[in-house]
């Protein structure tokens, strides 16, 4: 996978424009979030079994949660049962120069998560999909992400435990297809040639993932969401130039 070349020091910036304490009935209180930061970080940022592109504290995985998190405080319900999915999609718009290359990256990424315990402040199960492209695309998952080969992508899905240890699955099968995204007016930050707005809105899609167990295979997964009719989104868009 091709490292995304976003210096986290600009990432440290974009918290500044979450709305959070808006009332609105999608909402994520702040421990049910940091409940999904928790799985993921500790499924990601020190595996050493996946691509270390992607994991490590240097990794893209890093890179993402710095850019996007501040951000994610609003997320759909999808009702299934008795259960209910919480799910929200980012879309990257990237075009900018660094050390005099240009640098172009256009990624969707959908995040999910059901089963939250506000006793134990652990989530049950998260996925987390990645896409090359934007709305509309159509990837079949695998094991790795290449941000430059259109059609393909790949996912997790994470456990964790009420001790807060955490189990994954990486994709095998299944596909990874939005059909549109609308957004509103974004907010700029944004000091000297570097430019990053963030818009909010609607990703519409749905995604199939059938996965096995990180790292020997043993057991496997499968699950399907609709978002169709849409899911809460955000776009992330830099310009200018890249330190």
């Amino acid at each position: 996978m091709r490292r995304l070349l976003v210096p986290l020091a600009l990432a440290g910036a974009l918290g500044a424009c979450s709305d959070g304490g808006s009332v609105d009935a999608d909402a994520i209180r702040g421990p049910e979030l940091a409940a999904v930061r928790t799985a993921l970080d500790s499924a990601f940022l020190h595996d050493t079994t996946l691509d270390r592109a992607f994991t490590g504290d240097s990794g893209f995985y890093a890179l993402l949660a710095a850019l996007v998190f501040p951000f994610i405080d609003r997320a759909s319900r999808i009702a299934e049962g008795v259960d209910t999915t919480r799910i929200v999609g980012i879309e990257f718009d990237i075009d900018a120069t660094q050390g005099g290359t240009q640098v172009v990256s256009n990624l969707t990424v959908e995040l999910a998560w059901k089963g939250y315990d506000s006793t134990s402040g652990t989530v049950d199960t998260v996925f987390f999909l990645l896409g090359s492209g934007r709305a509309p695309i159509t990837d079949s998952l695998w094991t790795r992400f290449t941000l430059d080969t259109a059609g393909t992508g790949t996912g997790f899905v994470v456990h964790q435990a009420a001790d807060l240890r955490v189990t994954k699955w990486l994709s095998r099968t299944g596909h990874f297809r939005t059909t549109q995204s609308h957004y509103g007016s974004g907010q700029t930050l944004g000091g000297g040639s570097t430019t990053l707005t963030v818009y909010r809105g609607t990703l519409n899609g749905e995604f199939v993932i059938n996965a096995k167990l990180v790292p020997d295979s043993t057991t496997a997964v499968s699950s399907t969401k609709d978002f169709g009719s849409g899911s809460r989104a955000l776009k992330v868009k830099i310009r200018g130039n890249l330190p």
